[in-house]
């Protein structure tokens, strides 16, 4: 059978106005996103709402203990032609400067609703494709306390043995640097063996970046976000990234969705969209 060329005309139906739709309601909805505050539920059954309202079925709520209470991961699959997986996630949590306040305002405009609002958009383009590989959307709680929610949900993959064939995690995409650059993230640290097919992965990313969204992008090393559990268990990763360690509201109470720059964030969508077509078709 020939090998299917990916359709990139898909790539001019992205639009920044659900991206701002989306990053406006979970930014302004709920006063805090905080993994043990009181709006984290909300805002997951609000997740769960849009995936099926984008036309899935198979959505559901992945369960994990920590911090003393029940806490869910938004899991949504769309079956390929084939069981290979691809994961593609972004955390829904958000939290203020002081880490223990589960009550302070942390609308979590650019950290990390743009990455939410990403996926939402990537997985309703790609709803009604045949693919051949296999799609996971997860959306993790308790990021912002370790990556409790990626720890847990990489275990749930480990015990169900899926054939996962690299991991897509979009994290704060809404502040770019002088340059646009799109940043690339790598892995190069951790288990070594991974790392030649992360690299792999990464130049791939930049090729379609240069030639079909035709942005610029910046390799950085891989850290710190939902990529890193599935990294340890031997899987390979990649993410989107905006170097945002020189983001002045970062952790703040004024990430709101004013300092969101939306035409980047629909080029960081339209390049994670560009890579799953070309992978998993």
């Amino acid at each position: 059978m020939p090998e299917r060329k990916p359709d990139y005309s898909l790539l001019k139906q992205v639009s920044r106005a659900n991206l701002e739709r989306d990053v406006r309601h979970l930014s302004t909805a709920y006063p805090t996103r905080h993994t043990l505050g009181k709006h984290l539920d909300a805002s997951a059954d609000w997740l769960a709402g849009r995936m099926r309202a984008h036309g899935y079925r198979d959505v559901a709520f992945h369960t994990y203990e920590r911090g003393g209470r029940r806490l869910r991961n938004v899991v949504t699959n769309k079956a390929g032609r084939a069981k290979r997986t691809i994961l593609v996630s972004a955390h829904y949590d958000s939290r203020a400067q002081n880490l223990a306040d589960a009550e302070a305002r942390a609308p979590g405009a650019n950290d990390n609703a743009t990455g939410v609002a990403a996926v939402l958009e990537v997985a309703r383009l790609l709803r009604p494709l045949a693919l051949a590989d296999s799609l996971r959307f997860v959306f993790f709680s308790g990021e912002e306390q370790g990556l409790w929610g990626s720890y847990a949900y990489a275990r749930q993959v480990r015990a169900e043995n899926l054939d996962l064939r690299f991991v897509f995690n979009l994290d704060q995409i809404g502040y770019p640097p002088r340059d646009r650059a799109l940043y690339v993230d790598r892995d190069e640290s951790g288990r070594r063996e991974n790392n030649a097919a992360s690299a792999a992965l990464v130049r791939k990313v930049q090729e379609l970046a240069r030639t079909v969204v035709r942005v610029p992008t910046r390799v950085d090393p891989a850290y710190g976000s939902d990529y890193i559990p599935f990294e340890q268990q031997g899987h390979t990763i990649v993410g989107l990234y905006e170097a945002g360690k020189d983001y002045p509201a970062y952790h703040r109470s004024d990430d709101t969705i004013e300092k969101v720059d939306f035409a980047y964030v629909t080029d960081m969508t339209r390049l994670c969209l560009a890579t799953l077509l070309a992978e998993a078709s």
